[in-house]
């Protein structure tokens, strides 16, 4: 049974997908902002049992919602919510109750297929201790949120009209947010929500007896937050225009300390394991200009068994950090740009080091490997926009130049070896002569190499390298480099403004 998830997310969150702009804030004007808000499911996909307006509160009972997606086997979801009842305060805020639950039914109508018929799925949402309160300007609507608990749950799951055992839930703790939308030719949304921390659980049993699926998991404190451009006259039928349009989104999240627990039979078949964090984060900012991206997270910690691996797999991570800052718009000028990938201290258990090492000849330190750039660049195509990104890959000269290029840190580390550099370089994009099709470069590279030769005599030994091979190797590295110690050697390749090429001080071009 195939699931409309992009629609299922739809169905809970439209109601507060759209603010107000040009009203005082009344419990009538928050209400059609909301309908304006549930326009996107056509003029067939709302329904309403009543609408009445009685004192201060306006009670509007079955809002129901129905969306048909046929890209997705003739998925149609419904949600239906009992009651919302919107009270004036008198003073200018609008309280929103509305009901503790309501059901999410994920249906299977694809007439042409039999085999498809009966499967379905029933969601619950329930809100407990739920507080929402409306306010704002002529210019926009501040929601202000918080509940004791937001659980999303699965109630039941039919496959060909037979129940299947199965539980399901996500629950977040302890929320507290703000939304703030404002509108005008550039429509934009302002978020931040909170949490005490995420409970989460899949339990599901073959009807048989013969297998089972159980995944459960925890987050503490979740944070996310966000501010979104939306294009008033936005062509949701042309996607690719949309940032021609403005439309621009800024979002993160950060989160403390995880733990998810796996454990899943089926026939022969197995795997168990469990994966843990200290915390984690995740940015990404993209406009018509440029884009920023980032992800990371810390002291992960992974045990797994499988009967489709042999072993036991247990490794763990100090750290991974992995980002990049690139423009995507023609400049005047250059813009910064720059990229990074850390993976600090990957540590492997001594089983699985038996494999490679069964006599313990290397050492079992952990790997590391870290590489910052940074730099400076500019385009001479707007990359967000089809047309000209087209022309500026099918096109035989560069999009565009790079005016500088630092590596501010070159970090790898592991059984008992490290190489350490960092340099920088400027290109001069009105010289192609002196190195012939290229910019010309100048600048310097610094590199200190410790430890090497020792790992490699290590793995000529052990024969997992051919001494033939690494011969040519230690004669390149022992050419290119200058000892500073036992087993310790560096080198400074310098592109001087001649296009020479300087290693150690010694021409090499």
């Amino acid at each position: 049974m195939a699931f409309n998830l992009k629609a299922t997310a739809t169905c809970a969150a439209a109601l507060f997908a759209a603010g107000a702009a040009q009203a005082d804030v009344t419990a009538q004007e928050v209400w059609d902002r909301w309908q304006e808000g549930l326009s996107i499911y056509g003029p067939n996909g709302i329904s309403i049992g009543s609408e009445e307006m009685v004192g201060p509160s306006l009670t509007i009972t079955d809002l129901t919602m129905t969306m048909t997606d046929p890209e997705v086997d003739e998925v149609e979801v419904t949600a239906t919510i009992p009651s919302i009842v919107l009270t004036e305060n008198g003073d200018g805020t609008v309280s929103v109750v509305m009901s503790e639950s309501y059901p999410i039914r994920i249906t299977d109508v694809d007439d042409d297929d039999p085999d498809m018929s009966g499967n379905e799925a029933t969601i619950m949402v329930t809100q407990t201790g739920m507080d929402l309160l409306v306010s704002g300007t002529s210019d926009a609507m501040v929601y202000e949120i918080s509940a004791d608990k937001l659980t999303v749950s699965l109630d039941e799951v039919m496959d060909g009209g037979e129940a299947i055992p199965a539980e399901a839930f996500l629950s977040l703790n302890g929320v507290t947010g703000t939304y703030t939308a404002s509108y005008g030719d550039l429509n934009t949304v302002v978020f931040a929500l909170n949490t005490g921390g995420i409970d989460m659980l899949v339990d599901v049993s073959d009807p048989e007896g013969e297998g089972y699926l159980n995944l459960s998991g925890q987050i503490a404190d979740l944070a996310v937050g966000g501010d979104i451009s939306i294009p008033a006259d936005m062509d949701y039928d042309a996607p690719e225009s949309m940032f021609i349009d403005g439309f621009a989104v800024d979002t993160s999240y950060e989160f403390g300390q995880s733990a998810y627990l796996l454990d899943f039979v089926d026939g022969s078949d197995m795997a168990n394991g469990t994966l843990s964090s200290a915390n984690g984060t995740f940015g990404i900012a993209v406009d018509y200009d440029g884009i920023t991206y980032s992800t990371g997270f810390t002291d992960l910690a992974v045990n797994f068994t499988g009967s489709e691996v042999p072993l036991p797999v247990e490794f763990s991570i100090a750290e991974y950090d992995m980002g990049i800052d690139m423009p995507l718009s023609s400049q005047d000028t250059a813009s910064e740009l720059g990229a990074r990938f850390i993976l600090r201290d990957l540590a492997v258990s001594e089983m699985i080091w038996g494999m490679v090492d069964p006599g313990g000849q290397l050492p079992h330190d952990p790997l590391t490997v870290a590489v910052q750039l940074s730099g400076m660049g500019r385009l001479f195509y707007d990359m967000m926009d089809p047309a000209q990104a087209m022309q500026a890959t099918s096109g035989s000269e560069l999009p565009g130049e790079m005016e500088s290029l630092s590596l501010d840190n070159l970090t790898i580390s592991a059984a008992g070896a490290e190489i350490l550099g960092d340099g920088a370089f400027t290109f001069d994009f009105s010289d192609f002569q002196t190195i012939p099709g290229a910019p010309r470069p100048e600048g310097q590279l610094n590199l200190a190499i410790n430890g090497v030769n020792g790992l490699i005599d290590t793995l000529v030994q052990m024969g997992l390298v051919p001494e033939q091979q690494v011969m040519g190797a230690q004669m390149m590295m022992g050419a290119f480099t200058r000892p500073v110690g036992e087993d310790m050697l560096e080198t400074e390749i310098v592109i001087n403004s001649e296009g020479q090429i300087l290693a150690n001080g010694q021409r090499l071009q």
